[in-house]
């Protein structure tokens, strides 16, 4: 019978470079630090094989994240996927969210709520005719802004610079993208004619694509934005997708050179 876990929890949570301190310790250092305390000092009473497990699934959570967001984004990017493919990619997110978010647990509540209700709406759709923007537009949006806000948070309070950091970031790029494409399909509801395309009438796939595109400033021209509240939610998301690219490396410099010694 091997004991809870101890050394080997402490080691699989605590990342080595956390500290590494030159002329004195942040402030945020110093708050990570104490938060891997408490996580691990709760592991502690669970069995070892689950302290393992749990340790595991909290030290690696931005790329079980961003994988997660990855499936979701080629489900919801392919024309008529099948149900138990969209409830896969839906609870594989969740799953994801709760692991991040474990730490939050009004935040938590929400996201799962949300993400639930999300695939009950998957569900409902099949048995009966909803309207695209409460099928596929304002559950989802809510869904992905509170991911979003949530990932945005741990983003920029994570120390040091690591892999796990730079995951992180990408989840939170395919998050903006997968939020832009169910707005654009709420407008694409709400307002006739919001959008042109030599495609026919445009689905949740369309704007995923169109959603990507845009987030990365390509636009093919494929797809055109014609109404004013589609123009400007596409200017938006473009500007968003610049800002990004900008913040992103000037947050992950600063965190990299930045050491402020504690009084």
């Amino acid at each position: 019978m091997h004991p809870p876990g101890t050394a080997l929890t402490r080691w699989l949570i605590f990342n080595p470079t956390v500290l590494k301190p030159k002329a004195g310790v942040s402030a945020c250092d110093v708050l990570q630090d104490r938060q891997r305390q408490v996580m691990a000092a709760k592991l502690e009473f669970l069995p070892r094989e689950l302290a393992v497990t749990s340790a595991y699934l909290l030290r690696y959570r931005f790329r079980l994240l961003f994988a997660s967001c990855v499936l979701l984004t080629i489900v919801f990017g392919w024309p008529h996927p099948p149900l138990w493919l969209q409830w896969t990619a839906l609870a594989f997110l969740i799953v994801a969210s709760m692991n991040t978010l474990r730490h939050k647990g009004v935040m938590l509540s929400i996201a799962v709520m949300l993400g639930i209700a999300n695939m009950g709406l998957v569900l409902l759709e099949k048995l009966i005719d909803l309207p695209a923007p409460l099928s596929d537009g304002f559950g989802l949006i809510a869904f992905f802004l509170l991911v979003v806000y949530a990932l945005f948070n741990r983003v920029i309070h994570e120390r040091p610079v690591t892999s796990e950091l730079l995951y992180g970031l990408l989840a939170l790029y395919l998050a903006l993208a997968l939020a832009f494409a169910a707005a654009f399909h709420v407008i694409n509801g709400v307002f006739s004619n919001a959008f042109a395309s030599a495609h026919g009438p445009l689905q949740l796939h369309d704007f995923v694509y169109y959603s990507l595109v845009t987030l990365t400033t390509v636009g093919y021209g494929d797809i055109q934005a014609l109404a004013p509240a589609a123009r400007l939610l596409a200017g938006a998301e473009a500007v968003v997708g610049v800002m990004f690219i900008a913040v992103a490396v000037a947050r992950s410099l600063m965190l990299m050179s930045d050491v402020e010694p504690l009084d």
